[in-house]
């Protein structure tokens, strides 16, 4: 349907293809006489396929397949990276872009890994083609674009105006006309620079095109005919045929149809005998159109039954590539086109039976109970392979949701094993410094509780979840030990465990708050009983709120500044990093903030839970 982006303008940013037939007769000699498995050879082979792109392209693949393997087998980089540009074009000059996409990517691997910068030019200008013809224009200009800034530093030559003719496709594609003229204009200006006259015709062939599309056929016929003649001067085979299927609509559009369908079936030979379903596949459809403009049914019929054949076997490369969006227009197409081909046929019998009346009633009324018949079929199919991929879709889902807790989960047991040698080491500590004293006895106190303590936390050290009764044992033994170092200065007080059920919170995380409010709050005051209070609530969320008298917040900050403690303490950090990934785990309101009192601080934990079930 669109010329620009199926025409075979792959060479445009190779010079040598203006070249005459004598210099294609030099390049096959060379290739014949020169057997020498070296970088030389394999030159000769991917410049021989350059010609046979604009000639006879599937002459290439044998030539392809020997540079790949010479490449290969003499470690030739820069020769296999162009192979399999080469191989790119092939596949996407016969509609087969699934492969296409495999070897351009193959190709442009390599070429990253060398700096290429001259092949990746090429191999992006083939992606961006693939791109456009998969109806992704917007993914092209960003190759295109990627292009672009890879020249800049580069020699003006044709290689440029390449880049500038895909970026017009690409608008195109997008119906931005003005646009698309700006980089055809751009091709063809750098083409004139640098005298390279094939460059030059196929910006008159795309601007043809773009008349074509903007229903300016006069003009279109002008640019495509001054095109032509060079394409045939040079024996550029997949570029006349192109040029006629234009044409081809220039001049149907006009009110020439006869020679619309003329030129169309020119361009029909060319593609059959080089194998081009993609193009083949465009030039049936025009025929079945030009055919049903004369009103000649039968052969706009056949002609529309072999543009669907076509289509249907490229289809199955295509959704691999494009697979999320043809899964639902596969099942519409098809039933587009058995419609389509239903109206064809009931067309023809019309026409047909208009001397057996009785034979034309029955014809009507059996086409159409298949016609329903087929609807109601393909309704079915549809909905058995939405159900499918629904269920795909659930499974995947399934898969990515176990995935996400397993990596939750392995997170919350990495950040809990750090804070349990952080507490440990906290508690020893305290234990020095009753020793460094000289306070034994209490020091023999404060080990046996610590004993205790640590006996404790082992056992809860592989839980991500314990009982709350655990994890307030656990607070009860600490606040303890506190109270042993600070002797009569320091009182706590435990509120509402009374109204706590049955549950479970995540281990090791009221603890270090308590640390904080003594470490941070209580230590500092230098006169007064130092108390901290610890009250729970059971809610949608667990609560604990814990409230100590000390020297406030903003003090204890202050002393942290002049101290150039610049950092929370680790264990707030990663108590943190717990509650951040169980509030997004279990998408619930966790986490913890400070409240405003007039004495000391206030800190509210919003804690997860589970029940006892």
């Amino acid at each position: 349907m669109k010329l620009i982006s199926t025409i075979s303008f792959i060479l445009f940013f190779i010079q040598s293809v203006s070249s005459q037939d004598k210099e294609l007769d030099s390049i096959k000699k060379l290739v014949e006489t020169y057997s020498k498995k070296d970088p030389i050879r394999v030159n000769l082979l991917n410049q021989l396929t350059k010609y046979y792109t604009v000639r006879d392209i599937s002459k290439s693949e044998t030539l392809l397949q020997e540079a790949i393997e010479i490449s290969k087998e003499i470690n030739y980089a820069e020769g296999l990276g162009s192979s399999y540009t080469g191989y790119s074009i092939f596949y996407v000059q016969s509609g087969n872009y699934d492969k296409g996409l495999i070897y351009a990517l193959k190709a442009k691997k390599i070429q990253d890994s060398i700096n290429d910068v001259t092949g990746l030019l090429l191999t992006n200008n083939c992606i961006a083609r693939i791109y456009i013809h998969l109806k992704k224009p917007n993914e092209a200009i960003k190759i295109q674009l990627e292009n672009l800034k890879l020249f800049e530093n580069q020699p003006l030559n044709p290689q440029k105006a390449g880049i500038h003719f895909y970026l017009a496709n690409a608008y195109s594609e997008l119906s931005s006309f003005d646009k698309a003229e700006f980089h055809y204009k751009e091709a063809k200006s750098i083409a004139e620079k640098t005298d390279f006259k094939t460059g030059i015709y196929i910006a008159n062939s795309s601007l043809g095109v773009l008349a074509n599309r903007r229903g300016e056929h006069h003009e279109a016929i002008n640019y495509l005919m001054s095109a032509l003649k060079f394409y045939e001067d040079n024996n550029q085979i997949a570029n006349i045929a192109h040029t006629n299927l234009e044409l081809a609509k220039s001049y149907a559009n006009s009110g020439n149809i006869n020679k619309g369908i003329l030129l169309n079936n020119k361009s029909i030979k060319v593609y059959q005998q080089q194998n081009n379903l993609k193009s083949l596949q465009e030039a049936y459809l025009n025929q079945s159109s030009f055919y049903k403009q004369i009103k000649d049914y039968q052969n706009a019929n056949r002609f529309l039954e072999k543009h669907y054949h076509i289509k249907d076997s490229v289809f199955s490369y295509e959704k691999q590539v494009v697979i999320e969006d043809m899964q639902k227009k596969y099942e519409t197409d098809k039933i587009k086109k058995d419609k389509a081909l239903a109206e064809q046929k009931a067309i023809v019998i019309i026409n047909q039976e208009k001397q057996n009346k009785q034979y034309l009633i029955t014809a009507l009324t059996g086409v159409c109970f298949l016609f329903l018949i087929s609807l109601f079929y393909f309704q079915r199919i549809k909905a058995k392979r939405k159900a499918a991929f629904l269920s795909l879709e659930l499974k995947e889902t399934q898969k990515r949701m176990i995935l996400e807790k397993q990596y939750k989960n392995s997170e919350l047991k990495s950040l809990k094993a750090q804070m349990n040698p952080h507490f440990m080491f906290n508690a020893m500590n305290s234990i020095q410094n009753l020793v460094l004293k000289g306070n034994k006895n209490e020091a023999y106190d404060y080990l046996t509780k610590f004993s205790s303590l640590i006996r404790e936390n082992l056992n809860m050290s592989e839980k991500s979840f314990v009982y709350f009764e655990e994890e307030l044992s656990l607070l009860k033994k600490y606040l303890e030990l506190e109270k042993l170092r600070f002797r009569d200065s320091f009182e706590y007080q435990l509120e509402g465990m009374e109204a706590i059920e049955d549950i479970k919170i995540p281990s090791m995380i009221i603890q270090p708050f308590v640390e904080n409010a003594i470490k941070h709050g209580l230590l500092h005051k230098t006169n007064g009983l130092k108390k901290v209070t610890v009250s729970f609530f059971q809610e949608n969320v667990f609560k604990c709120i814990i409230t100590d008298n000390g020297i406030g917040y903003e003090a204890s900050k202050k002393i942290n500044a002049l101290n150039n403690n610049k950092k929370y303490s680790f264990s707030t950090k990663a108590i943190k990093d717990r509650l951040s990934l169980l509030k997004d785990y279990y998408k619930l309101d966790i986490g913890f903030e400070y409240e405003h009192v007039e004495i000391g601080t206030k800190v509210v934990l919003k804690i997860p839970y589970k029940n006892n079930d």
